[in-house]
């Protein structure tokens, strides 16, 4: 064998480890995958048996929220039995906690969102449900946030928020459910969530952030965890879930601030669905 030769067999031999290599990864990316497709059909199925509704769910994918979490929190409201519950952005998810309310048979969940388009679909699936009792749907435009913020532009920009004037009166808050506003309202637009209803929450109460595999989302948590005594908890979902518990009895010292549950590994931040 000439030294041509050498040099090309060497070559298709570098190349061929390198193809090797690519099909290995893209093979556990698929097995990923695939697991992830099976959890949220399984999810689903677990859901939708446990749902009591005539009619089924609005679609899941893209911006809805995902079966694991939907399922985690009819779960989390069919055992806690809250009677407060605010939402901030309505959709599926809106359905599913009015439908754990009814079978608890008490709650009230506020809900807002500042699409009408969004709003007056999530109104008729709740309608076809008979579930609209249960809900006080509020749909109106975002308005301008006065206190303080993550938004590295709120000094020369102000950052919106949804109008929330119907809480006012609203007390011992159990719940928050935060998959709104869209981020393109404002940078680390979900961070008015906890600081607007903070003096109206339980004893006790939690606050669940949707799509924590987002940078945004992820700070927002850890910078809530800082305003308030309480534990911290990130779920790996399929999109990612945040999961803040506050309780006066916690200290400052005892507080944990960013553990990590680890129930299934998800490669849905690989994958761009926009940005809610």
């Amino acid at each position: 064998m000439n030294e041509s030769e050498s040099r090309i067999e060497k070559l298709i031999g570098s190349l061929q480890q390198a193809l090797f290599k690519r099909i290995e990864k893209q093979e556990r990316t698929n097995r990923k995958l695939i697991n992830q497709v099976y959890t949220q059909m399984e999810s689903l199925f677990w859901l939708e048996k446990r749902l009591a509704l005539k009619n089924q769910l609005p679609p899941l994918r893209g911006w809805a929220t995902s079966p694991d979490v939907l399922l985690k929190m009819h779960s989390h409201i069919i055992e806690t039995k809250p009677k407060c519950i605010v939402e901030f952005g309505s959709g599926a998810s809106t359905v599913v906690i009015a439908d754990a309310l009814r079978q608890n048979g008490v709650g009230k969940l506020y809900s807002f969102d500042n699409s009408e388009e969004f709003g007056a679909k999530t109104l008729k699936n709740l309608e076809l449900e008979s579930l609209e009792n249960w809900v006080e749907l509020d749909v109106s435009e975002l308005v301008e946030w006065e206190g303080d913020h993550m938004n590295p532009e709120h000094q020369n920009n102000s950052s919106l928020w949804y109008n929330i004037e119907s809480l006012q009166q609203v007390k011992d808050i159990d719940f928050v459910w935060v998959d709104g506003p869209p981020g393109n309202s404002c940078k680390y637009s979900r961070f008015p969530a906890l600081p607007a209803v903070k003096s109206q929450l339980a004893k006790a109460a939690q606050v669940w952030m949707d799509d924590t595999i987002r940078e945004e989302e992820y700070e927002i948590c850890e910078r809530w965890s800082e305003l308030v005594n309480g534990a911290l908890t990130f779920f790996e979902l399929e999109k990612g879930l945040g999961v803040l518990v506050v309780s006066e009895e916690l200290s400052a010292l005892e507080r944990t601030t960013s553990s990590v549950e680890r129930e299934s590994k998800s490669v849905v931040s690989r994958l761009d669905f926009g940005k809610k």
